[in-house]
């Protein structure tokens, strides 16, 4: 004997869907912490290679005009770096963390039409 309860089985369709879409979701935040700390330790590496180079050209230079210039030109590259490499993060994690809030949104959507056909 079965009681069929009109509706129950679109609540419960609806609860697996949800329950899915917060599966993907959490799978593509975590694939986005990887991707984000990846590439924040690419600028570590890369920071640290720079630093370096500098060290090695500071302590090579020959005259304190040298050394002045020097200075102007790793601040400058400095700088320009560190402006790069926090756009290229930004992008970086505005990209990752949209994938990973798309099953969400689907959700919602489907949620929205659903209330409007039931208004």
């Amino acid at each position: 004997m079965s009681i069929k309860i009109e509706g129950l089985e679109k609540f419960v369709a609806l609860g697996k869907e949800n329950a899915d879409a917060l599966a993907k979701s959490g799978a593509a935040t975590v694939k986005a912490f990887e991707e984000i700390t990846k590439a924040q330790q690419a600028v570590v590496a890369k920071n640290v290679e720079q630093a370096d180079a500098a060290v090695k050209a500071i302590l090579a230079v020959k005259s304190p005009a040298e050394l002045a210039d020097l200075q102007g030109k790793l601040a400058r590259e400095s700088i320009e770096a560190a402006i790069a490499d926090s756009r290229k993060l930004v992008e970086l994690a505005t990209a990752a963390f949209t994938t990973a809030f798309e099953p969400l949104n689907a959700r919602f959507a489907a949620f929205q039409a659903l209330t409007k056909t039931a208004a």
